[in-house]
């Protein structure tokens, strides 16, 4: 089995991130265009799409994938080609049986939907939502199997330090969708046939990600035969890992399930979920970024490290990678709390009205807005908590953050049904970032029982140095064009653009200054993106 030379982890993280980026740009095209174009029926598409996706993100590339590299780089490590391939063959053949039998049984459950749902939605959605979210589901469903399999496909060339083909597969989804808004706007002028169009354009997409994974694997002389073999050593190890990574793994998951879930149930006001939707997006762009993009890249040399026992080793680049992690995200927090309203302005009411499709109301800008800040206050944390998670179950401690995550869970679902009362959707999401904060906190204190990080002197001049960007850009903000949504022509764009840009950019080089002064170490890491 071929294994590539290893990458620095900043230089993974640098084709992961680039991928990652132009991925994002084509989501942030997908989500303007759908933004203000479907109406109701978008909220039963982001909620039907939101189940597979939960899937994906809590199971294919979170829990699964955290107990295949530690698992798979042991095999590498220790046991002969042969024994290696039979142990991925079984995991995929193990993986795609047990996952289609749950999409069956998600697909019999759908045509119970139209009697339950009534239960918890508002009168506010029409009665046909019930019965074409039952529909859009069992349409995207079939995405769970395919996407996971493309998550474990992806662990895997990671882990034989192969990072451009497993990030260029969202790249490859986003094309399709994208395809697919076009392909249903030119085929018909119904909103529901449009939007099944778009879900059976992700099915393909998902297809395509899996495909474009086969060439790199082939040349490191990875073929596949089924396989079934419920009792290998391997399966049985990852079966041990993989229930507490799920819980692990799983708060910021379930807690965007249960926030669409109280969003549907407690705003009366449509809207409250697209509302969420589309500034968890906007938040996920550097998430993905920096934290996500970071974390894929590390864990699979921390469970290298802890294979070897190298351990000091392992904590160092732990060190180096958080304090990176935090010098990054902390700006980027800052930022989007400022820019909120401006880049939701621009992104999804200026831009789509410029080009002759629905947009958001101000009203709709507003709301987005003060979703986006609250969701973004905790973009630091949540950055963190990636990295500190792969660290422990680098170590195969799974028990360690799934304790902790039951916890949060109902945490979450305090705060939420406790905030929503005062500010609606807006608490929905603070709540979820007050939890995402409350668990960074208590990982990095148990970390420190395990590993000993250093990272209070970084931290504390990454704050000052963006909140002084902060400052900066909010001046800006003061003394620039103002926009005014009653305008519906070209002019209007301009002083858009300027009220994102002009801040962002002067922010991003006042930061920059101010930091090669207080820690230039970082800076330097910036630039060169080497160790």
């Amino acid at each position: 089995m071929s294994v590539d030379k290893p990458p620095s982890v900043l230089g993974a993280a640098r084709i992961i991130s680039s991928s990652i980026f132009l991925s994002r740009i084509l989501g942030f095209v997908r989500d303007m265009l759908c933004a203000g174009f479907f109406g109701w029926a978008w909220d039963a598409f982001v909620v039907a799409f939101t189940i597979p996706n939960l899937f994906r993100r809590l199971f294919g590339e979170g829990a699964l994938s955290s107990a295949f590299i530690p698992t798979f780089s042991h095999y590498l490590e220790n046991q002969p080609h042969s024994e290696t391939l039979k142990f991925i063959n079984t995991v995929i053949t193990i993986l795609v049986a047990f996952l289609s039998i749950i999409t069956l049984l998600v697909i019999l459950s759908t045509f119970a939907f139209p009697i339950l749902l009534p239960l918890i939605l508002p009168d506010s959605y029409p009665p046909e939502f019930n019965s074409f979210f039952a529909e859009l589901l069992r349409i995207m469903i079939p995405y769970l199997p395919i996407i996971c399999l493309v998550a474990v496909l992806g662990a895997l060339l990671n882990t034989l330090h192969h990072f451009t083909m497993p990030a260029l597969a969202s790249v490859v989804l986003n094309i399709s969708w994208i395809g697919g808004f076009f392909a249903a706007v030119w085929l018909t002028n119904d909103t529901s046939q449009q939007l099944t169009i778009i879900a059976w354009f992700i099915i393909i997409g998902g297809l395509l990600e899996i495909i474009i994974q086969i060439p790199p694997l082939i040349k490191r002389k990875i073929f596949y035969s089924p396989r079934w073999q419920i009792n290998h050593p391997g399966v049985q190890e990852i079966k041990r890992l993989i229930i507490p990574a799920i819980i692990g793994l799983a708060p910021f998951q379930i807690n965007l399930a249960v926030d669409f879930l109280i969003a549907g149930t407690f705003v009366k006001e449509p809207g409250a979920i697209s509302a969420l939707y589309f500034a968890n997006r906007l938040m996920q762009f550097p998430l993905a970024l920096i934290g996500i993009s970071l974390a894929t890249a590390v864990f699979p040399l921390l469970s290298r490290y802890v294979a070897r026992g190298e351990i000091n080793s392992m904590k160092e680049e732990v060190t180096k990678v958080l304090r990176f992690s935090f010098f990054v995200d902390m700006p980027a927090t800052i930022g989007l709390i400022v820019l909120a309203q401006p880049i939701i302005q621009l992104a999804f009411q200026v831009l789509p009205d410029s080009i002759g499709i629905n947009a958001f109301s101000t009203g709709a800008v507003n709301r987005c807005s003060l979703v986006l800040i609250c969701y973004s206050s905790a973009l630091w944390a949540y950055a963190g908590s990636q990295i500190i998670t792969r660290v422990f179950y680098a170590f195969k401690d799974m028990k360690t953050p799934a304790r902790l995550s039951l916890y949060l869970i109902f945490l979450n679902l305090t705060l939420n049904l406790i905030l929503v009362q005062f500010i609606q959707e807006a608490g929905i999401a603070l709540a979820t970032a007050l939890t995402g904060i409350i668990n960074f906190v208590i990982l990095l204190s148990l970390l420190n029982k395990k590993v000993k990080i250093s990272l209070t002197s970084s931290s504390v001049k990454s704050i000052i140095a963006s909140l002084l960007m902060g400052g900066l850009c909010l001046w800006l903000l003061s003394i620039l064009p103002s926009v005014n949504p009653e305008t519906t022509d070209w002019s209007i764009l301009k002083p858009a653009l300027i009220r994102v840009f002009v801040p962002a950019l002067a922010g991003l080089i006042f930061y920059f200054l101010i930091s090669y002064f207080l820690q230039p170490d970082e800076v330097r890491k910036i630039i060169k993106l080497k160790k």
